[in-house]
């Protein structure tokens, strides 16, 4: 799988146009794989997409971690919508559709698709599994329940987690009764060496990776060459003289950036 990361940043890039995004800021995360499954529709995501060569109209579904503005849309899923070949299949926790704000004349040309904690679906060539995040949309009765993903390709298994801190019991379970084994992980590095940070509930901290790298490792959930991926970065929580490069290159892990390709 070729992993194309449009957006590596956390939230504080979400306001902002693809015009205002300036060289070594981060655009809002999103993920494009084997240049037909977008993971996340971030505002910046349509336009920088098209600034790197690609075409918005091969894009043929589209998964929803969460409705939170810096991960979802809607003018900019619609862009993907107007371009596709054909009806484009969105995927999403059930929980999130009341967010979603989409009209009867938005389901012409978007295939809704509500998904349950633990779905598996087939879809565009891939195998994805919707894994419960550790993170919170709205008030604490909000029924939308943030997503990880499972996303099985060619004998190739990755994860996404992104947002998220921690495992939820439940995914971690569902990975250890179904013995998974992952070719690459990705996961949330929003709140970088502030351990103390407001969103430490709810975001990976370093010391937090390390833990969670570990017990994927421990527990054989890695293959040998397994990558180790981080991405989702606040600026205001890494120092502004080491590179991200140069912090997870030291955890044995790769720092995602807008823009770079990571062939799985």
């Amino acid at each position: 799988m070729k992993l194309l990361f449009l957006g590596t940043g956390a939230a504080g890039n979400s306001k902002r146009s693809e015009a205002e995004i300036t060289e070594g800021s981060r655009r809002c995360a999103s993920l494009l794989i084997d240049d037909t499954i977008l993971v996340d529709v971030s505002r910046q995501s349509y336009d920088y997409l098209i600034k790197q060569g690609k075409d918005p109209s091969a894009v043929t579904d589209i998964f929803l971690s969460h409705a939170h503005g810096d991960h979802f849309n809607r003018e900019v899923l619609l862009s993907y919508a107007a371009a596709a070949k054909e009806k484009l299949r969105f995927w999403c926790h059930r929980g999130a559709v009341e967010h979603l704000n989409l009209t009867e004349e938005d389901l012409q040309v978007i295939d809704l698709h509500p998904l349950e904690i633990c779905d598996t679906v087939e879809t565009g060539g891939v195998t994805v599994t919707a894994l419960p995040a550790n993170h919170l949309v709205g008030s604490f009765t909000c029924a939308e329940k943030p997503l990880h993903y499972i996303i099985e390709k060619d004998g190739k298994k990755i994860y996404y987690g992104c947002d998220g801190g921690w495992y939820t019991a439940i995914e971690w379970e569902y990975l250890r009764a179904n013995k998974v084994v992952f070719d690459a992980v990705i996961l949330d590095a929003t709140v970088g060496d502030d351990a103390g940070n407001f969103r430490i509930a709810t975001h990976n901290n370093i010391a937090m990776i390390q833990i969670l790298t570990l017990a994927l490792r421990q527990n054989e959930m890695l293959t040998e060459n397994a990558l180790l991926i981080a991405t989702h970065f606040a600026a205001s929580c890494y120092p502004k003289d080491r590179s991200h490069d140069e912090i997870f290159a030291e955890l044995g892990m790769l720092a995602a950036a807008d823009g770079r390709i990571i062939e799985v």
